[in-house]
C-alpha cells in the first residue's frame, strides 16, 4: 500500500508541476494552425482561408480603446465593413492580457502595424483583439512601448496602429479565432474581407512571456509581412501602388486618414461642449403616490451629468397612498390549480423554450407527445434531479425525472435553473446555445456531506437538445454511450461547469446577442464576501462550452461584482432567490432574501478593477484565456423594492411591465417595473403554501406558476377576470417626469456621448485597472489536476494514465487528503469513496464497476433482446457488467434485497413480461398485488422492467414472450423451478397462446415484486 501511495503522490507532483515541466522548452501541443482545427472539420463556426466574413459580423460595431478619441459617436467605433474597399487589407491579432507568451508578440505586431499602415497610405489596417481582464488602453500602451524597445518602426513608437478593441464579450475571438484555435494567432483579410491567411504566432507553445524570447517573437515580422505582401501586391496589380508594405525605416511624417473608423486620433476639445457647470431645474417627482420616488436635474457635463434626490417631504405629503389595483395574472379573484405533485423539495421551475426537443416521441420506454402542450422543468433539491412535466395541461401530461450521473458534484442540492430562450439571435448554428440550460447548486462541494468542503463549486451547463443532436451525448446511459436506445435510462451529461460561486441560490440567463455563443448567466453567490458579510453577484460567460465528455475550463470569463451585496435567507437552510433579466431595459432584478428587498442592476455597466485570482484563489483554470476579474462602479438600485419578508421566486410578465416577487411565507406581489410600486398582492398561506420557491410565467398563456418546497407541488394561479369584470391598472409613473427624463437622456447622450446619462450612476466612482501579477495565474485548485497548463489534461484526450492508480485509494474519510474532484477528473463515476453506492446510480442493492472516463456498469442491470428463429425464437439476456450473454436455456439467480433492471429491446410485436408462471400473460395490469405497468398490453417491447426482490417474493419467476422459451429467474434460496409442460408448437400451432390467468394472484408476482415503467422510477432511484 505504501508503494501505491508513493506512486499516487508522484503522479500528483507530475501533474501539478506541468507548468515547470514545459517552462524550459517549446511544445507544439495546441499550436497546430490547421483550419478548421483537427477534429472540428464539421464545425461551420471556424473562419478559414477562402471564407468571407459574414455580413452580420462585418457590420458589428466595436469600441476602440486605443488610440483614444474624444469624439462621442458611432464614427469612433470599428466596423470591418469600413475596410471593405478596393486595394485594402486587414490584419487581426488574437491576444490575452497577462504574462502569457503572446504578449511578447504583441509588441512586434504593433511595430509591424505602424510601419506597414504608414507605407501603404492607410490601405493596410491592423486590429488587436484584447481580452482576459485589465485596462485595455493600458495594455495597448504597453504593447506600443514594447515595439519601441524592440527597435521596430525605425525607432518610432507606434501611435495610430494597431486599433485595439476591448474584446470583453469575446466577440472578435469567437468569430475570427473560434476556440480551440490556438493563440496568439492572426488572420489576413483581403479587400472583400475574404480570409487569405490564418496561422499561429512563433510564441505559441511557450509557457510564459519570459520563455519566449525577443528573437523568437521577431519571427512574426517576416511571417506576417510576407503574407500581407502577397495579397496587397495582388490587389494593387490593377491600381498603381505608391507604397511598399515590406519597407523598413522611419514612418512617413504624414499619413492618409482612412476615416474616423479606421484611424482614430487623439484630439483636444476646442469648445466647452459637455463641460457645463449649470444644472437644470429639478424635475417633478417620479411617482404619483406614496413617497413620490425621486427628482433629478441634469447638465451637459460628461464628468457628472445627473444629480438625483428623494422627492421632498413637502411634495410627497400631497400625494395619495398607493392603493392596490388589479393585474391580469391575478384578476379580481383567483384560485390555484395543482399541476403536479410528489416532487422532492422543488426549488425552481422554468418552461422549456422548445417542448419535445429533449424527450422526443419516445424515451426510457415511454411514449411522449412533443406536439402537445408546453413543457415545464422543475429542479428538486433533496434528490438532486430535474423533473420534466411533458405535454403540460393536456390529456397526455406526464412527468419523468433524470439527473447527472455525477449529481453529487454537478447537481448537488440543485436550487435554480435557467434556459437560454433566445431563438432568433444572429449566431452561427454551431455556436448558438439556444435550448441550453444552467443550474445553480446550493452547496460548498461537499459530495453530499461525505467530504470536507473545498468551495470548488458553481453553475453547471447542459445542452437539452437530444432530438436534433443524435450522437452528441447530451444524454448518456450508465456506461456513457449516447442515450439513443429508446429503452435505456438516460442521464444528463454536462456541457460545461465553472466553479466560482459555491452555495449559489439563484441564476438567470442573459438574453444578450453580442457574444458568439449566448452562454452568459448571472448567479447569486452567497459566499462572495471574504469578510463574511453575505454574498455578491457573479457573471458567468461560458464562452465556448467545452461540450460533453470534456473537462476543459480554459475558455470562459467570470466577473465578480462585490458592490452588489446579496444575502441569503438566514432563517431556512434551503432557499431560492429569484433572478430575472429585463431584455429591453437590460436590468437584472435579484431577490435579496436576507435584506427583504429586490435589487435592480444595470448589467451593461461596471468597469474592470483588478484580477479576482488573488482574493478568490479557487478558480476553474490558470490559463490567460480564462478571465477571472473584479468589476466595480456598477450601476444599481440597491433597493428597487423593500418591505418584503424572505423574497424568493421572481418572474417577469410577458410584456415586461410587471415583476412578480414571491415571499417564501406565501405572498406573491406584482410590482410595476417602471416604478417599483406594488400593484396587487395575493396571499397563498391560508391555502397551505408557506414555502414558495421559484416562479415562472407561461410563454404561451402568460399564466403564473410556482413551486412549494414543503408540499412538493407545482401550482398554477388562475385568474377570474373573464367572470368578474375588467381587470385594469394605472401606471404609477408621473407622465411629466417620464417626458422630462426622455428629453434629458436624449440630449445628454447626443452631446456628451452614448450612455453618459444615468439616474443611478455614482459619477465619482473610480477604478484603478491593475495589471495582474503573473504568478496569480498559477493558483488554482492544485490538489486535483485542474492546475495543468495543457487544457487536454482536462479532457478525455489528455487524461493521465496514472489516474488508474486512484482506483486503489481507500482513504475516503471526511477529512482525508484525497480530493474527490480528482476522482471525477480521473474518470471515475464509480469509486469506493464516492457517495451513495460508490457514486453510481445503480438500482437498490446493485454494485457498480467503473468504466474509465466513460461511466459505470451495474451488476443488477440486464438487457433483454429477442433472437428470431423461425423454428425456435428465444429471449436473450446479456450483462455489460458481467461481460456475458446468457444462453437461452440459462437460469438467472436473483438475490433478495436487490432491485433488478431488465431493459427490454425486443421491438414492436414482441412484448416481454415477468410473472410466476412460464407462460406469457397480457393481463398483468389486473394484478391484485402492487404491480404497476403502464404498457397498454401488459408487456414491454422497449423499456425497463424493474423487479424488486424481497423476503415476500416467490422463489420462481419467469421472463416470457409469445412463442419464445421462457427464461427462469430463480430467487435466492430456491433449489428448482418447474418449466412449462408445453413447448411452442406441441398443440400443432405455430404460436404461443396468450394465456388469460384464472387468478391474477397465482400467476403474477407477490407484493415484493414490482414491474415498473419510468413514471415510478422517481421515488425509488432518487429517494
Amino acid at each position: 500500500m505504501q508503494l501505491i501511495s508513493n506512486t499516487i503522490i508522484a503522479w500528483y507532483i507530475a501533474l501539478h508541476s506541468h507548468r515547470s515541466q514545459i517552462a524550459s522548452a517549446q511544445t507544439t501541443v495546441g499550436c497546430d494552425p490547421s483550419c478548421p482545427p483537427i477534429g472540428y472539420e464539421s464545425d461551420s463556426s471556424h473562419l478559414c482561408p477562402g471564407d468571407i466574413v459574414d455580413t452580420t459580423v462585418a457590420s458589428r460595431l466595436h469600441d476602440i480603446c486605443h488610440p483614444t478619441t474624444n469624439n462621442n459617436n458611432d464614427d469612433d467605433k470599428l466596423s470591418f465593413d469600413s475596410f471593405k474597399k478596393k486595394g485594402h487589407v486587414t490584419v487581426i491579432a488574437n491576444y490575452y492580457t497577462g504574462c502569457e507568451a503572446g504578449r511578447r508578440e504583441s509588441g512586434v505586431f504593433a511595430g509591424i502595424a505602424q510601419r506597414i499602415h504608414d507605407r501603404t497610405s492607410g490601405r493596410v489596417n491592423f486590429v488587436s483583439s484584447l481580452k482576459g481582464g485589465g485596462d485595455c488602453s493600458q495594455w495597448a500602451g504597453i504593447y506600443q512601448s514594447d515595439a519601441l524597445s524592440l527597435g521596430l518602426n525605425g525607432g518610432v513608437k507606434p501611435s495610430t496602429m494597431p486599433l485595439t478593441v476591448s474584446d470583453g464579450s469575446l466577440d472578435l475571438r469567437d468569430h475570427f479565432f473560434t476556440p480551440p484555435y490556438p493563440h496568439p494567432s492572426y488572420i489576413v483579410l483581403d479587400e472583400n474581407l475574404e480570409v487569405t491567411f490564418k496561422s499561429v504566432g512563433p510564441c505559441c507553445g511557450y509557457a510564459s512571456y519570459y520563455e519566449c524570447t525577443d528573437e523568437v517573437a521577431l519571427g512574426l515580422d517576416a511571417m506576417l509581412t510576407d503574407k500581407i505582401n502577397e495579397v496587397y501586391n495582388k490587389q494593387m496589380m490593377s491600381t498603381p501602388s505608391t507604397a511598399d508594405p515590406s519597407a523598413n525605416g522611419a514612418a512617413s511624417s504624414t499619413t492618409t486618414a482612412i476615416s474616423n473608423q479606421q484611424q482614430p486620433t487623439t484630439v483636444e476639445s476646442t469648445n466647452n461642449v459637455c463641460q457645463s457647470t449649470t444644472f437644470s431645474e429639478w424635475s417633478v417627482c417620479s411617482k404619483t403616490c406614496g413617497n413620490g420616488g425621486i427628482q433629478f436635474r441634469y447638465r451637459l457635463n460628461s464628468d457628472e451629468s445627473v444629480e438625483s434626490q428623494p422627492c421632498p417631504a413637502e411634495l410627497a405629503a400631497t400625494l395619495p397612498q398607493c392603493e392596490e389595483q388589479c393585474v391580469p395574472e391575478f384578476g379580481n379573484e383567483f384560485h390555484v390549480a395543482v399541476i403536479a405533485s410528489d416532487f422532492d423539495s422543488p426549488r425552481d421551475l422554468a418552461f422549456h423554450p422548445t417542448p419535445g426537443i429533449h424527450l422526443g416521441p419516445y424515451s426510457e420506454g415511454r411514449t411522449f407527445h412533443p406536439d402537445q402542450g408546453e413543457e415545464l422543468w422543475v429542479v428538486n433539491g433533496f434528490n438532486h434531479s430535474v423533473s420534466i412535466i411533458a405535454s403540460l395541461g393536456t390529456e397526455y401530461q406526464t412527468t419523468i425525472s433524470r439527473r447527472d450521473r455525477g449529481y453529487y458534484h454537478y447537481m448537488n442540492n440543485i436550487t435554480a435553473l435557467a434556459f437560454n430562450t433566445v431563438s432568433d439571435a444572429p449566431r452561427n448554428v454551431d455556436q448558438d446555445t439556444f435550448n441550453y440550460f444552467a443550474v445553480c447548486n446550493d452547496n460548498l462541494n461537499d459530495y453530499l456531506g461525505s467530504k470536507e468542503s473545498n468551495y470548488f463549486m458553481g453553475p453547471t451547463l447542459y445542452d437539452s437538445d437530444t432530438v436534433n443532436k443524435l450522437g452528441k451525448k447530451n444524454t448518456v446511459n450508465r456506461v456513457g454511450e449516447d442515450c439513443s436506445d429508446p429503452g435505456d435510462q438516460c442521464f444528463f451529461l454536462h456541457a460545461d461547469m465553472l466553479h466560482e460561486s459555491p452555495a449559489c441560490i439563484g441564476i438567470a440567463h442573459d438574453p444578450e446577442v453580442e457574444t458568439a455563443y449566448g452562454a452568459v448567466y448571472w448567479a447569486f453567490d452567497t459566499t462572495g464576501d471574504n469578510g463574511g458579510d453575505g454574498g455578491q453577484l457573479v457573471k458567468f460567460d461560458f464562452s465556448q462550452p467545452h461540450g460533453p465528455g470534456s473537462m476543459d475550463h480554459s475558455i470562459a470569463s467570470v466577473r465578480r461584482y462585490p458592490e452588489v451585496k446579496l444575502y441569503r435567507d438566514g432563517d431556512h437552510d434551503h432557499s431560492h432567490a429569484g433572478m430575472v433579466v429585463h431584455p429591453e431595459k437590460r436590468m437584472l432584478f435579484v431577490a435579496n432574501p436576507g435584506k427583504g428587498n429586490v435589487v435592480a442592476v444595470h448589467i451593461d455597466t461596471g468597469r474592470y478593477s483588478r484580477t479576482a485570482r488573488e482574493e478568490y484563489p479557487i478558480f476553474s483554470n490558470p490559463l490567460p484565456s480564462f478571465e477571472y476579474s473584479i468589476y466595480e462602479c456598477v450601476e444599481q438600485e440597491e433597493v428597487f423594492a423593500s418591505g418584503l419578508t424572505n423574497p424568493s421566486g421572481m418572474a417577469l410578465s410577458l410584456d415586461g411591465t410587471r415583476l412578480f416577487v414571491a415571499e417564501r411565507g406565501g405572498r406573491i406581489l406584482a410590482l410595476e417595473v417602471d416604478s417599483g410600486i406594488v400593484l396587487q398582492t395575493i396571499d397563498l398561506e391560508p391555502m397551505g403554501y408557506a414555502s414558495i420557491g421559484g416562479l415562472t410565467i407561461s410563454p404561451t398563456t402568460g399564466a403564473l406558476y410556482f413551486v412549494d418546497m414543503d408540499t412538493n407541488q407545482v401550482v398554477r394561479i388562475d385568474d377570474s377576470r373573464n367572470t368578474d369584470g375588467e381587470c385594469v391598472y394605472q401606471s404609477r409613473v408621473d407622465t411629466n417626469f417620464q417626458s422630462t427624463l426622455e428629453t434629458a437622456q436624449a440630449q445628454v447622450n447626443l452631446e456628451c456621448g452614448e450612455n453618459t446619462f444615468s439616474l443611478v450612476r455614482d459619477y465619482s466612482c473610480e477604478v484603478d485597472g491593475t495589471i495582474p501579477n503573473g504568478t496569480l495565474f498559477e493558483q488554482v485548485h492544485t490538489d486535483t489536476g485542474y492546475a495543468s497548463d495543457n487544457p487536454d489534461v482536462q479532457s478525455m484526450a489528455g487524461m493521465d494514465e496514472a489516474a488508474a492508480l486512484l482506483a486503489n485509494r481507500t482513504d475516503c474519510e471526511y477529512g482525508s487528503e484525497l480530493n474527490f474532484d480528482a476522482l471525477l477528473l480521473g474518470g471515475y463515476y464509480c469509486h469506493l469513496c464516492l457517495p451513495r453506492n460508490q457514486g453510481s446510480s445503480c438500482d437498490a442493492g446493485g454494485a457498480c464497476a467503473n468504466v474509465a472516463w466513460q461511466g459505470f456498469t451495474c451488476d443488477n442491470e440486464y438487457y433483454v433482446d429477442y433472437e428470431y428463429d423461425e423454428n425456435d425464437p428465444s429471449l436473450v439476456i446479456s450483462s455489460l457488467h458481467h461481460s456475458k450473454t446468457y444462453p437461452k436455456n440459462s437460469k438467472l439467480e436473483l438475490s433478495r434485497g436487490v432491485t433488478y433492471r431488465f431493459t427490454v429491446r425486443s421491438g414492436a410485436g414482441r412484448p416481454v413480461s415477468i410473472g410466476t408462471v412460464p407462460e406469457f400473460s397480457a393481463d398483468i395490469s389486473q394484478a391484485e398485488s402492487s404491480i404497476k405497468s403502464f404498457s397498454p398490453n401488459g408487456g414491454v417491447t422497449n423499456g425497463p422492467i424493474l423487479v424488486k426482490v424481497d423476503d415476500s417474493t416467490q422463489g420462481c419467476l419467469y421472463m416470457t414472450s409469445p412463442r419464445a422459451q421462457p427464461i427462469i429467474l430463480m430467487v435466492e434460496g430456491t433449489n428448482e423451478c418447474p418449466t412449462s409442460n408445453m413447448a411452442p408448437g406441441d398443440d400443432g400451432s405455430s404460436d404461443w397462446d396468450l394465456i388469460t390467468p384464472k387468478s391474477s394472484a397465482n400467476r403474477l408476482l407477490s407484493l415484493g415484486v414490482y414491474l415498473l415503467y419510468c413514471r415510478q422510477l422517481f421515488s425509488w432511484i432518487y429517494s
